[in-house]
């Protein structure tokens, strides 16, 4: 018999009972759909440590939190490529960036004047540049060796005695980049990296910080990441144990302001994937 002619031998306020937990069990599946994973609020938490508190090509090993405190001054510095459109791809995305953290920035004419270096050069001076800022000692350690080898792009920053962020160099070899179709891609992560989200992890989805994955775009969790590093609850230097401890408070914060719910349309406001039309 169909169903709905055996509902009809029930009395009718028992048919009223039933349609009533008949909607109460579409109403729940529908809420359970509408929340995605990276949504809760353990996996928010989970997905910060890892990529805010540990080092790439360091296993294993957490470090004090980093942030910038100051104003970014930034200088674009193109040698290889097309000029106009580097300026032009790495000036909306960091503008993006600052609009999301609430940093201060501004673009200067010269590297004396900047505390973070975009650098478009040739694969081939990699090394030489980063030695140029860190010391040929640091250059050749076996991760800053790995680091070299196998990434297409290099974030580099120096911290003060708080673990301020108070200098930055990004490394983007456009002859490279462009060969492996990575351009934008570098562009974003390295420059959402330097912002004190150091790390890459394959636990981390959907996020730029992931190697594993195809996202090319700042995806909502990775908006939420920035929100949280930029929140007035947390400072640089903070240990793991006190970041940990601050996170449930950030997150509802976050979420009663709605950063949660519309975390999707949000990251794409100012974005360069709206400037690139994608």
């Amino acid at each position: 018999m169909p169903f709905l002619s055996r509902l009809a031998l029930f009395p009718l306020y028992m048919r009223w009972q039933l349609w009533l937990v008949l909607l109460a069990i579409l109403l729940t599946a529908t809420n359970s759909q509408a929340t995605e994973r990276w949504q809760r609020s353990d996996v928010l938490t989970q997905s910060f440590m890892e990529v805010a508190l540990k080092r790439e090509y360091r296993l294993g090993k957490s470090e004090p939190l980093v942030r910038w405190q100051g104003p970014l001054r930034v200088k674009i510095d193109s040698q290889l490529g097309n000029t106009r459109l580097q300026h032009q791809l790495a000036r909306v995305q960091l503008k993006h960036l600052a609009s999301i953290t609430g940093q201060p920035l501004s673009f200067v004419d010269s590297s004396q004047k900047a505390n973070l270096r975009v650098a478009f050069i040739s694969h081939d001076h990699m090394s030489r540049e980063a030695a140029k800022y860190v010391g040929k000692k640091q250059v050749s350690t076996a991760g800053m060796r790995k680091a070299l080898r196998e990434g297409v792009c290099l974030t580099l920053f120096k911290t003060a005695a708080d673990h301020s962020i108070n200098s930055g160099l990004i490394l983007i070899p456009a002859d490279y980049a462009r060969q492996k179709a990575r351009l934008v891609d570098c562009i974003i992560e390295e420059t959402a990296q330097v912002m004190g989200l150091p790390n890459d992890s394959g636990e981390v989805y959907p996020s730029v910080f992931n190697d594993l994955s195809t996202d090319t775009w700042l995806s909502p969790l990775d908006y939420l990441l920035l929100k949280m590093l930029y929140a007035p609850e947390l400072a640089p230097g903070m240990s793991v144990d006190e970041v940990r401890q601050a996170l449930p408070g950030i997150i509802s914060r976050l979420t009663a302001k709605g950063e949660l719910k519309n975390a999707v349309h949000r990251v794409r406001s100012g974005s360069l994937r709206d400037w690139l039309d994608e």
